[in-house]
């Protein structure tokens, strides 16, 4: 009921976008389609977004025109910006511990919830302001520029496009008419996304959830590929939504980036999440790690930059000790093939001898991170109580 609801309002408003609305007025029609969108799911965090989108815009204003302190003001609006995503983020942790727990009815901080989109909303200011700063954005209109950071098929979970690459097709679409081939290939996008999660990734959570919940009551075999089955779960889940929000990007004339690109196929942590939320990766890629570690650190620096790059990866999704954990292990399996890679280039006879057998070391390489990316996975999703036991049933503690 809820997708025939939303397939209904989703085609009145491409209709009236490509035939009512005047062109040069498509980009206002659409961003009030997102805010529509934004006040469904919640009004206060639809002005809270508007307030930070209006900040954002005319501090970009002052550093494009006359500002002089523009290092100043970028530094004090990245404050502002990465401390609310920070204080949203932790504050439901916070208060809900030890001494906050007590205090945080009293000071109105006890029903605090993120809102929906937020990282999204914020990354996506922060590329703007940045890129602003280094001058590789000039001005753009308001409507523009809000409608690029509310844009509702990329609202919730993404891609995280980016702004120089968006304004463009902005631009291009008030002059442009109706492309039916591109209503065509949206409409196979969405129609393969809602596959992927509604029958695929659905289904196969029902089946495997409450095996992994109970795993003393099943053999090893069906807890093992309850594991692998988890991992294509959360994998049809999310390039299911991702699939639908091309799609629907592609019926208002957007082309966004893909965040996916086949990444169960790949033999090592460090490509496995170049080509896994792709746009999240290269993003914190691009505004943590390079600023903050460059081109040019010494090794050492590099090496921990990488960990914490994927340590900052994990924490996105969850602030929590498991995701913390998470990130560092697959920090440290993305810096072993690294080292690895260094080994076999200093060493000719260790490069001769894994060049000689390489498609089996890539076979082993691929079944290593194929395997442990399925484990981070029940461990993010159970916890540490609840993976132990599904740990104990699939290796020597039990028999089947």
């Amino acid at each position: 009921m809820y997708i025939l609801g939303f397939s209904v309002l989703l085609t009145i408003c491409v209709f009236i976008y490509w035939v009512l609305i005047p062109p040069i007025h498509r980009s206002l029609f659409l961003l009030i389609c997102s805010l529509f969108f934004c006040m469904l799911i919640s009004i206060p965090n639809t002005f809270y977004f508007l307030f930070n989108i209006v900040v954002v815009y005319i501090i970009s204003i002052f550093i494009n025109r006359w500002y002089k302190n523009k290092k100043l003001l970028i530094k004090l609006t990245l404050i502002w910006l990465i401390g609310n995503l920070c204080f949203l983020k932790c504050t439901n942790i916070l208060f809900k511990t030890g001494f906050w727990m007590h205090l945080s009815p009293k000071i109105g901080f006890a029903n605090i919830i993120l809102p929906l989109g937020v990282s999204f909303i914020i990354f996506r200011l922060i590329h703007y302001i940045v890129e602003v700063y280094r001058g590789n954005i000039t001005e753009s209109s308001f409507v523009d520029f809000s409608l690029y950071i509310l844009f509702f098929p990329t609202f919730l979970a993404g891609p995280i496009d980016r702004f120089p690459k968006f304004y463009p097709q902005t631009i291009a679409i008030k002059k442009a008419g109706i492309d039916v081939s591109e209503i065509n290939y949206g409409l196979y996008r969405i129609i393969k996304g809602i596959i992927k999660k509604t029958f695929i990734a659905d289904n196969i959570a029902r089946l495997i959830i409450p095996v992994l919940q109970h795993p003393s009551s099943y053999s090893r075999t069906v807890i093992l590929c309850s594991t692998y089955g988890l991992l294509i779960q959360v994998y049809m889940d999310f390039s299911g939504y991702t699939d639908v929000a091309i799609g629907i990007a592609r019926l208002f004339g957007y082309k966004i980036m893909e965040n996916f690109n086949k990444p169960f196929l790949l033999k090592n942590q460090v490509l496995f999440f170049r080509s896994w939320h792709i746009s999240l990766y290269s993003w914190i890629r691009d505004y943590f790690f390079f600023p903050i570690f460059g081109y040019r650190a010494s090794r050492i620096k590099l090496y921990l930059g990488g960990i914490l790059t994927m340590v900052v990866f994990s924490l996105w999704h969850k602030i929590s000790v498991v995701f913390l954990i998470s990130g560092i292990v697959t920090g440290i399996g993305a810096l072993n093939w690294q080292l690895f890679q260094e080994i076999r280039k200093r060493h000719p006879f260790i490069k001769a001898l894994t060049t000689i057998n390489y498609k089996y070391l890539d076979l082993f390489l691929w079944f290593l991170n194929f395997n442990s990316f399925s484990l981070i996975l029940v461990l993010l999703f159970f916890g540490f109580n609840g993976t132990l036991p599904i740990l104990k049933r699939i290796f020597v503690f039990y028999r089947s």
